[in-house]
């Protein structure tokens, strides 16, 4: 019988840790009361976990479920993971509460996961799971287990509705932005030689720097891209390229060692699509069927977890780059 004790374990030992993340302890029924600060770019913020009869997963026991799962997603992506004062909203950020129901772990800490950081986190043990549009590829599979995928994606472009960019082979002698630490972007840039790339630690200042004019276009995965210009103030200032050039599959991530976590995890996705709640979930956060494409708004299979296996021997000389 798979268990959670994995995660309590953690959580002692990342108490030596948490010096870069500033927690705010949330009261369900009125306002924040920060318990601690930091300069750090991570935050954490407690939240209630509504408990549910119908995502509770029946191979756990309360003895072995911590009190607080630790989840990082992204704070600046509309639909994906936004922040706004103590409220989190997006597509991760429900899987992540979905996974906590289901675990039956009361309370969830979102902590921000920029992309050079994800894997990070991990190994310092300050998070439990990571999702924050983390695309599972196999030199990451090395370092890191994924329970997933949980959505279909691929790379795309965007750019003002003006723009005449169609595609990446259009994209000789623009100025393209990134976050930083992206595989994919280094890619795009080996492969269609001509552009010119300035990189961002987050992606929302790379639609910052759209709209000031001085980029030519943004390169993420197109449910992030899309996002941002179906919640735009102005719905038809930017658009996608609508052609995404690569496929990515969004995986929850954990420590290499936690594979058992990784069973009621994949249980928990599959759950979650069982009972319509995915479909919800990506409907209201990322679009309908006709505005997303046949490929996102259907659920992937999910992949079988990896046989038990050791820690990662990567240690935290720094995270591999990301492809998304």
């Amino acid at each position: 019988m798979r268990r959670v004790r994995v995660l309590a374990t953690a959580a002692l030992t990342a108490t030596l840790l948490t010096g870069c993340v500033r927690s705010v302890e949330v009261d369900p029924t009125g306002s924040p009361t920060p318990t601690s600060t930091s300069t750090s770019t991570s935050t954490s913020s407690p939240e209630t976990i509504p408990s549910s009869s119908t995502t509770s997963s029946p191979s756990l026991h309360e003895t072995d479920v911590p009190g607080t799962l630790r989840v990082a997603i992204s704070f600046d992506q509309p639909g994906v993971g936004l922040r706004e004062d103590d409220t989190y909203t997006g597509l991760d950020a429900d899987v992540a509460r979905y996974i906590a129901r289901y675990l039956g772990v009361p309370r969830i800490t979102f902590v921000e996961a920029l992309t050079d950081q994800r894997e990070t986190l991990l190994a310092t043990g300050q998070v439990d799971l990571v999702l924050a549009a983390y695309s599972m590829t196999p030199e990451r599979a090395e370092d890191v287990t994924f329970a997933g995928p949980y959505l279909s994606t691929g790379q795309d472009l965007l750019v003002r509705t003006t723009s005449t960019i169609r595609k990446p082979a259009q994209l000789s002698g623009s100025t393209v932005c990134s976050v930083q630490g992206s595989q994919s972007t280094t890619e795009l840039v080996a492969n269609y030689p001509g552009l010119h790339l300035t990189m961002r630690p987050r992606i929302s200042e790379c639609v910052d720097l759209l709209e000031q004019r001085q980029v030519d276009a943004v390169t993420s995965d197109a449910a992030i891209l899309r996002s941002f210009a179906r919640t735009s103030a102005s719905p038809d200032k930017w658009r996608t390229s609508g052609r995404p050039f690569t496929t990515e599959r969004w995986g929850v991530a954990m420590r290499r060692e936690d594979t058992a976590l990784c069973e009621d995890v994949h249980d928990a996705l599959a759950d979650m699509v069982e009972t319509g709640e995915w479909k919800r979930s990506v409907r209201d956060n990322l679009g309908t069927r006709k505005q997303i494409g046949k490929r996102t708004a259907t659920p992937p299979k999910l992949a079988p977890c990896p046989e038990p296996r050791t820690p990662s021997t990567s240690g935290t000389d720094g995270p591999s780059p990301s492809s998304s």
